[in-house]
């Protein structure tokens, strides 16, 4: 028996490899099927059972339910000649009982990479002959990634297939050698290999979220977000917390350190990995659909929603939208995601265990980085200040969280540069409180809740019924703002002037500790000061 590994590389460099978000789906749909159709037709094809249908109503779940049932994708030990443990985005481990058909297997995947997907770095490996009565299949599974590094290093990266000699003229957009000179869309000119490849499979990548999402109109391409009147444009990139450590450490969820391998417990391990992983994929689904169902149309006579969602699958989630409607989108994904896995009978199964209790004893969760920005700023850094935003936000883990950033000033999308012109009195005051909590009944302060910061946007919006204007003039809160930049005890000296008015109009929700815009708090042994007015009033500007 043999256990073969197929696994793409540099998915992020490949999928926002430019700055088209007609390629960024392509290539994202590409990622997809290297791990999912690609190999389960390969398996097909290889006398293996028919685990792929193209035509099905929904075809992810369709793989999911043909993966599930063991009369398809039988056992190993019963005859079957392969077994999928994994079919993922970008990832499949399955299982052979021939070294000649799992060599195959690799080649057949590898080769329609090459000839559908060029410049997508994709590796196969098989492993050492072994048996599940005697040996652990976590062992052999940690010995074909390490198997797949050290095939990765040898062998060179695809840039290579994209000679320059005889000279030729650039792509337009990867900046690869022109294959060929591409009318479509708004942008016509000459394209490498690499990019018509995923332009090709782009309205693809779109019409299988839209069967997913089979009672909501989304956008055909990505040029018609702004067309259906979004003024402001938001990345966002949210992910799994812990999941990395859960799946290096996957034994410890199924058995006791002093229960040896067998064959009945290498049976339980395969089940509950391939369920795990298809339960992933479930409740991302999910939640984004949940968080699909809030938004809204900007124009009622296009009637479709102001989303086209990048990449969607396993813990993972990338999204381009509307601005305005970005963060409630975000906090219901991840609120949506946190629940439907408590209630997944396949996650409490491997959550339970002691490894899971240990690294996730809040259960599943994840955090979200959100980038706001102008609809011509390219899209590729709006991309990394999202990927940055995550990383802030990953500080709270094992809470979900989110970190959100609008940015007014194109010349300045950096974010520990921002964050540092926020931060005043040689690193005392903090003029944010971000990244916040999303986890409904954490034990963490108040204060970084998002609950806490809603009540703030809502009082900072709050209007006054009879003379129709906010209950806190704009004039009067952008005079305390400029006040922050002053220092401390310059914004509370601002704060003092207009309490005693405006304390019973909202302004008391702005307020830290006492009578002041700050609170304190201690951050690795130091006493440190916050507000959260800056993120009220940016969030205000952003509460469709």
């Amino acid at each position: 028996m043999r256990l073969v590994l197929i696994e793409t590389s540099g998915n992020q460099a490949y999928i926002f490899a430019t700055n088209k978000l007609r390629e960024n789906v392509g290539a994202s749909e590409l990622t997809y099927r290297s791990g999912t159709q690609w190999v389960l037709e390969a398996i097909q094809q290889l006398g293996g059972p028919a685990l792929y249908n193209s035509s099905a109503p929904v075809p992810a779940q369709h793989i999911r339910d043909q993966l599930r049932n063991t009369n398809v994708n039988r056992p190993i030990q019963a005859g079957g000649k392969f077994e999928v443990i994994v079919a993922a985005s970008g990832k499949a481990l399955v299982l052979a009982d021939d070294d000649s058909q799992a060599r195959r297997l690799v080649s057949l995947v590898t080769r329609r990479a090459l000839k559908e997907a060029p410049g997508m770095e994709i590796w196969g490996v098989v492993s050492r002959e072994f048996d599940l009565a005697s040996v652990s299949i976590h062992d052999v599974i940690k010995e074909v990634h390490r198997e797949y590094e050290l095939v990765r290093s040898r062998l060179p990266g695809p840039q290579t297939r994209f000679q320059r000699l005889p000279i030729i003229m650039d792509c337009g957009t990867s900046g690869l050698p022109a294959a060929k000179w591409d009318n479509s869309g708004r942008d016509p000119g000459p394209r490498s290999a690499m990019s018509l490849a995923k332009i090709a499979v782009a309205q693809d990548a779109l019409q299988r979220i839209r069967r997913l999402a089979t009672d909501k109109n989304l956008p055909r391409s990505t040029e018609k977000l702004e067309d259906l009147g979004c003024e402001w444009f938001a990345v966002i990139h949210a992910d799994g917390n812990g999941l990395g450590q859960i799946f290096l450490n996957f034994d410890e969820c199924v058995r006791s350190p002093q229960q040896k391998p067998s064959s009945a417990w290498n049976r339980t391990y395969i089940e509950q990995l391939r369920d795990f992983s298809l339960a992933l994929d479930e409740c991302t689904e999910h939640a984004f659909l949940e968080a699909l169902a809030g938004l809204k149309p900007l124009k009622s006579k296009e009637g479709a929603l102001p989303i086209v969602p990048l990449v969607l699958g396993g813990d993972d989630l990338t999204v381009v939208c509307d601005g305005q409607q970005a963060l409630q989108f975000t906090v219901k994904f991840l609120q949506t995601f946190e629940e439907t896995a408590r209630g997944h009978a396949a996650i409490q199964r491997v959550l339970g265990s002691a490894l899971g209790r240990r690294v996730l004893p809040q259960g599943l969760t994840s955090c979200a980085g959100v980038a706001i920005i102008k609809p011509h700023f390219p899209f590729f850094a709006a991309y990394e200040l999202a990927e940055a935003l995550l990383k802030s936000a990953k500080k709270h883990k094992p809470l979900s969280a989110i970190d959100f950033h609008i940015l007014y000033d194109a010349s300045n999308p950096d974010l520990e540069r921002v964050r540092e012109e926020w931060t005043l009195d040689d690193g005392s005051t903090l003029l944010t409180a971000r990244p916040y909590v999303v986890t409904r009944n954490s034990q963490v302060d108040p204060r970084r809740h998002w609950s806490k910061l809603k009540e703030r946007i809502e009082a900072v919006r709050a209007r006054d019924p009879e003379e129709d204007r906010r209950r806190l003039p704009n004039s009067m809160l952008h005079e305390l703002r400029e006040g922050l930049f002053l220092g401390r005890q310059q914004a509370d000296f601002r704060l003092k002037l207009v309490l005693p008015r405006y304390r019973n109009q909202g302004l008391d929700k702005l307020l830290g500790d006492g009578n002041s815009l700050f609170w304190s708090e201690t951050d690795n042994a130091k006493a440190i000061h916050r507000t959260a007015l800056l993120d009220a009033l940016d969030a205000a500007e952003f509460w469709g």
